[in-house]
């Protein structure tokens, strides 16, 4: 009895629908599969008209016991998540690497999301046999099933710890966040998915976030940049910056608080420097700083975050200068699909059809700097990813950002960074 209670609390609490819509974004927008299972390991969901499984595990679930099979692995994942507060990475019955994320409830454990039904390396002989031998007591017919292996992804350590912290952070979303957010919760979903591949790529040394400094973990240039594209972009952008932002502050409510309250400060200097009134905007943080200061769920301070945001895009696009923005986000498009080339100023005043010392002025009056600082800003940042792949060499890296000379580059970075491209490389060595 108290199991179904707990199904029925699942599915009384939460818009299976909406619910459906979540974890298919997550399934399009990564390739792998998620569903939700209730304390016995049972989905939620109909079986008809859902992504929820891959071919192999369609094939295993059609076979005498391999359903039963499934749903205790399911369940056992499910408590083992719930007692650890955690993901909980497992493999399966079958052989495939799999993830719970526990959706707790009041305190208690009411179902899980469960991911995965992939592999960490490409299969050698050695798997074949073992697959045969975790599945031989449900078929003798492995054909079918070493054909639907074929087919399944094969993604890194890193990237299966970072999936599993996101549909963690999903989790907690749907228990705590409150379902009148539906649209901000499918919006992070979606967000979250796109970005968690690259999660370890963009990891700040956990020194700065308890450092009392107080140094900003993002960049009002690249803010800047974002605000001046479309209002897609600039959401996608933003909302990355603050999932970005929890993942790094590891939860904790304090640094998460400081973060995005930090957030909202730098949104408002840097609209301030886009020529905007500051009028326009500091209701915008008085609001949400508040309430920001007024929860104590991690969540919710993401959710105000996001909201703010729109609240800020709102705001931008009904004060926004048009006529120059358009020049200044078309001479921004054309350094960002150039910034590899030789360029110069004229190339990229007449991409806008202007002399150069118009678009020079328009571009620094809006932007804060001049055009050949704001090249060279970009082919930094495109650098410094460039530099978390140890494969690649300074010189290639230096080439590839559009420095003929690998030493006047590190000049150049180091300038901007305060370090050495080398240096750089070493104190984000994973």
């Amino acid at each position: 009895m108290k199991d179904q209670t707990s199904q029925n609390r699942i599915i009384d609490f939460v818009d299976i629908g909406t619910l459906k819509e979540i974890l298919d974004s997550f399934t399009t927008t990564t390739s792998l599969m998620a569903d939700i299972v209730d304390v016995e390991g049972i989905s939620i969901f109909p079986r008809s008209g859902t992504k929820k499984c891959c071919r192999f595990c369609r094939i295993i679930y059609g076979l005498k016991g391999g359903n039963n099979r499934c749903q205790s692995a399911y369940k056992r994942a499910g408590k083992q998540a719930a007692m650890f507060g955690e993901p909980y990475i497992f493999r399966c019955p079958s052989g495939l690497i799999e993830w719970a994320a526990p959706i707790i409830l009041n305190g208690e454990h009411v179902g899980t999301i469960i991911c995965g039904q992939v592999l960490m390396w490409k299969p050698e002989e050695f798997f074949w046999i073992e697959l045969r031998e975790m599945n031989k007591s449900l078929t003798t017919d492995f054909q079918d099933l070493f054909e639907a292996v074929r087919e399944l992804p094969i993604i890194s350590g890193h990237q299966v710890q970072a999936a599993a912290y996101l549909l963690y952070v999903v989790a907690n979303y749907i228990t705590k966040a409150g379902w009148e957010n539906y649209e901000q919760i499918k919006e992070f979903a979606s967000q979250q998915s796109m970005y968690y591949a690259e999660i370890e790529n963009r990891k700040i040394l956990e020194k700065q976030l308890g450092s009392s400094s107080g140094g900003s973990l993002v960049d009002e240039n690249e803010i800047m940049v974002a605000l001046y594209k479309n209002e897609k972009s600039a959401k996608a952008y933003l909302q990355t910056i603050i999932f970005g932002l929890r993942y790094e502050s590891h939860n904790n409510l304090s640094v998460v608080r400081a973060k995005m309250t930090e957030l909202l400060v730098i949104l408002l200097r840097v609209t301030t420097q886009m020529g905007l009134e500051m009028s326009q905007f500091v209701d915008i943080n008085n609001n949400y700083i508040g309430k920001i200061y007024e929860t104590n769920s991690v969540e919710n301070l993401c959710v105000l975050a996001s909201i703010a945001v729109d609240a800020y895009l709102e705001r931008i696009k009904e004060t926004q200068n048009k006529p120059l923005n358009a020049n200044i986000k078309m001479m921004i498009e054309y350094i960002e699909n150039e910034y590899m080339r030789n360029l110069s100023l004229k190339a990229i005043s007449d991409s806008v059809c202007l002399s150069p010392g118009y678009a020079s002025r328009m571009f620094k009056d809006h932007m804060g700097m001049s055009i050949n600082d704001y090249v060279l800003k970009v082919r930094i940042q495109k650098a410094k990813r460039l530099l978390l792949n140890p494969h690649y060499q300074i010189q290639t890296i230096a080439e590839n950002v559009g420095f003929s000379d690998s030493g006047y580059f590190t000049k150049v970075f180091k300038t901007s960074e305060g370090i050495t491209p080398t240096q750089f490389r070493k104190y984000h060595k994973r």
